[in-house]
């Protein structure tokens, strides 16, 4: 069945004339490349999207004399959405197009249109890197998120792809049960596709119960959305014998970056994106190891062009091989920034790769109130009995002089995207310094 998947897939791409074949063909022959050599292959869908947005835009349209993408602003959702009929581009320009709609991890509606060339470099995109972690077209795909009714696939069209719509709402240990009984028995090739807390609420039943290694011939474990943290990263290879590799995506763009199995730097897409880090409080770009704000240009996207656009993540980059720059950490949103209280930026990880120190912790959210004041909301079930312990080791990271709190909750709820934030940042307006801490 796996061989007749791979073999419909490819079949129905080439009586479409190869599209997806094509794009995936110029993805590797461009990271065949050095970076120089990269870039200037770029200029041209640079300037062809940049030229298509002047010339068929209401928006872009005083940009007509620009001479480099640096002459364009940024923009962000917000601004997306205020002008959302003057950027994008008419359906007679664009050709065929399709709405594609995210609620965000807040809940506020995001939509832009896609062309189908841009669809198509998506797909391409998905292939490359998913088969850079070990997943093959045809593979059993679980993949476990909040199925909003705009993402949930149809049932049928679910099994044409050999997809498992897991809902982390339904995972309980009742399901959980059933459902590691039933893929045991299952000898296809498998994949993991999921937030980093939909995980550690599989490890923990993994834990809980005793299990050893499973062998379900999963080859490859993909975690999106969230920071992946060492704990859930090693868990999750003790227990399925395959590495884990992070990735960072939305869903306005696409796939922007992802980590290669054994290694903890991110591979730009810059294949198919532009990608700058600009710093905190202006335009200017940030020096190589400095956090700055992820800003993409999206190369493919002609229907609703996304040119400098404000991802609202953060960022470090480093140089790697070839001359590739590559993000060494990607730190989240900008407002999930935490300080300490010499408001400098504290690498998030020091909260993500220590708590297993604590497992008797099931789930823990930092909230920064002030410049100086801490809230750990800690959900225990027996009572925490190294609060102090706790709190002291903490302190190192955030301050000697940081007040820091606990209070105990029953739950840290998820968001409308099925996400849950561990940290929150309730400072957004201070100033933050741009030098980030050594976890």
């Amino acid at each position: 069945m796996v061989n007749f998947r791979k073999r419909a897939f490819w079949f129905l791409d080439s009586i479409k004339g190869s599209p997806i074949k094509n794009n995936i063909r110029d993805i590797l022959s461009l990271f065949d490349l050095s970076f120089e050599q990269l870039q200037e292959k770029n200029k041209t869908p640079i300037n062809r999207l940049l030229k298509a947005a002047v010339n068929n835009t209401v928006f872009y349209g005083d940009y007509k004399d620009f001479k480099s993408l640096e002459d364009f602003p940024v923009v962000d959702k917000h601004i997306i959405k205020q002008n959302f009929d003057r950027i994008a581009t008419p359906e007679s320009i664009s050709g065929k197009r399709v709405s594609v709609s995210t609620s965000g991890s807040t809940g506020t509606p995001f939509k832009v249109y896609q062309s189908k060339e841009k669809k198509d470099r998506n797909t391409a995109d998905t292939i490359f890197f998913a088969s850079k972690a070990g997943f093959s077209i045809g593979d059993r795909l679980l993949y476990l998120r909040l199925w909003a009714a705009y993402y949930k696939k149809p049932a049928f069209l679910a099994w044409i792809q050999n997809v498992n719509q897991l809902d982390v709402e339904e995972i309980n240990d009742t399901f959980l049960d059933g459902f590691f009984k039933n893929i045991l028995k299952d000898k296809q090739r498998k994949g993991w596709l999921a937030y980093p807390s939909a995980f550690l609420k599989v490890c923990n039943f993994l834990d809980k119960n005793n299990y050893a290694p499973l062998d379900c011939n999963i080859q490859s474990i993909i975690a999106m959305s969230e920071p992946l943290d060492s704990y859930v990263r090693e868990k999750m290879e003790y227990y399925f014998n395959c590495p884990v590799v992070s990735r960072y995506s939305n869903v306005e763009n696409g796939i922007m970056a992802q980590q290669m199995p054994g290694k903890e730097e991110f591979t730009l897409n810059w294949a198919s994106y532009h990608i700058e880090l600009l710093a905190m409080d202006s335009d200017e770009p940030v020096a190589v190891g400095e956090p700055g704000r992820i800003v993409v240009t999206d190369l493919f996207n002609i229907a609703t062009p996304m040119i400098r656009y404000d991802t609202g993540d953060v960022a470090i980059m480093r140089i790697g091989d070839k001359g590739y720059p590559e993000f060494s950490v990607v730190q989240g949103r900008i407002t999930d920034l935490l300080t300490n209280t010499s408001n400098e930026i504290v690498n998030p990880f020091i909260i993500y790769n220590n708590l297993y120190r604590y497992p008797e912790l099931e789930q823990v959210q930092l909230v920064q109130r002030s410049n100086k004041e801490y809230v750990f909301k800690i959900n225990c079930g027996e009572g925490f009995v190294r609060e102090n312990e706790f709190v002291l080791f903490f302190k190192q990271y955030l301050g000697k002089d940081a007040e820091i709190s606990i209070e105990y909750v029953s739950g840290i709820p998820l968001l409308k995207s099925g996400k849950r934030k561990i940290i929150v940042n309730q400072t957004q307006d201070d100033k933050i310094k741009s030098k980030p801490l050594s976890p």
